[in-house]
């Protein structure tokens, strides 16, 4: 137990500019933000993109509306306490 422990504080993903886009930068954080802030939404120069939402506000007759979408990648499909259209429907 006199051994040094074999231990280091170095982040696997420090940096915030990739020459490719990473799985990482879809994980929804701050990779994922830098990407849009510093690729797509200069790319489109849009209006309302440049809003930054993450939903379509639709305008309806009582009101507004936000519409959004999410995805999941599960491998297996069935897996110990439920599947992947259960996770799509019930979160």
């Amino acid at each position: 137990m006199d051994e040094p422990l074999d231990f280091n504080l170095t982040c696997p993903a420090p940096i915030r500019r990739y020459p490719h886009i990473l799985l990482a930068h879809g994980g929804g954080g701050r990779l994922m933000h830098d990407l849009l802030d510093s690729v797509i939404t200069p790319a489109f120069k849009n209006e309302i993109l440049n809003q930054g939402h993450d939903s379509a506000v639709l305008d309806v007759p009582t009101g507004r509306l936000a519409f959004t979408t999410d995805s999941y990648v599960v491998h297996p499909l069935f897996f110990p306490g439920g599947d992947i259209g259960s996770l799509a429907v019930y979160g």
